[in-house]
């Protein structure tokens, strides 16, 4: 009985942290889209580079401003601490961009190599535009791990273990893309997939720069540079495109776009299995670390 209490303090002390980060969240995001109205859709249609721009960088802000709040003044802890310590910012970086490149290149090489992509002529580059898309896409995949693997997933891990953290915070993660998914249920998989191999190389640098390295190269790739469409959008590439897929919507995504395929599946798997294998070490170490701590709270609670 004592550790069901127990335990369910504990759920309810991350439940409330919880709603009020997003609370906290909401309020500062508020101040700055509800005086723009229905304007900003307008603004969107005209100037969709500008307007997605000011979005992400908002949302960025505000993001880290309800984070600052809740270290501050919830856990009384430094703001950096949840990830953004600047040591290893450009040794993370680089092996994130180069597993990120690594990741598409093998999806992209399965999908051309079965016949299901072909090139096309190439026009409407642009590179003001792509230039902007790449920006934009910087912070919104910013925004995307801090949300992930920041302040919800750090407090989830301090008061129940690494397991619940990842699970929680890379189902919230596909969550957050479930209005793209249109009833369909492997990229609702996948999403929830990349969640995972991003809070584990959270988990294994203890710093946001190596999920953030390797979602970044990903999605800039996939949409700005190759023009291909990324999470049910086909609009970031500024109507440039290299090739186009085709094939089976299984293994290809469909409308979805790659994302939504069994073959981003596979090398999402596979990805998780390489890491999991040179970093077996480190995290045998957490794992069994984290069956510990479930032990002796059992073990207080029995006594």
């Amino acid at each position: 009985m004592a550790a069901i209490i127990c335990s369910l303090q504990s759920t309810w002390k991350i439940l409330w942290r919880m709603i009020l980060f997003y609370l906290t969240w909401a309020i500062f995001l508020a101040v700055f889209f509800v005086p723009f109205g229905l304007g900003f859709t307008k603004w969107y249609h005209a100037s969709p580079i500008e307007a997605r721009l000011y979005s992400d960088i908002i949302t960025v802000v505000t993001i880290l401003a309800a984070t600052w709040v809740m270290t501050r003044f919830i856990d009384h802890r430094p703001f950096l601490t949840i990830g953004l310590a600047f040591n290893r910012v450009f040794r993370d970086f680089l092996i994130g961009a180069a597993i990120g490149c690594t990741w598409l290149g093998a999806s992209v090489g399965i999908i051309w190599a079965f016949g299901w992509a072909s090139p096309i002529p190439t026009s409407g580059f642009s590179g003001p535009v792509l230039a902007g898309s790449t920006i934009a896409m910087f912070f919104n995949v910013f925004a995307q791990e801090v949300l992930l693997c920041g302040f919800i997933f750090q407090t989830i891990r301090s008061r129940s273990n690494i397991v619940i953290a990842i699970s929680v915070s890379a189902a919230l993660f596909a969550g957050y893309h479930a209005g793209a998914f249109k009833g369909e249920w492997l990229p609702v998989i996948n999403v929830f997939t990349a969640g995972i191999l991003f809070c584990l190389s959270y988990i294994l640098t203890d710093n946001l720069w190596l999920p953030i390295a390797i979602h970044f190269l990903w999605d800039v790739l996939l949409g700005p540079v190759l023009g291909l469409t990324e999470s049910g959008k086909s609009d970031l590439g500024g109507g440039w495109r290299m090739f186009s897929l085709h094939g089976p919507s299984l293994f290809t995504g469909g409308t979805f776009g790659m994302e939504g395929g069994l073959v981003v599946t596979i090398t999402t798997v596979f990805f998780l299995i390489i890491i999991c294998f040179f970093q077996r070490r480190k995290i045998r170490k957490l794992f069994l670390k984290c069956a510990q701590s479930s032990i002796d709270i059992d073990y207080r609670h029995t006594i």
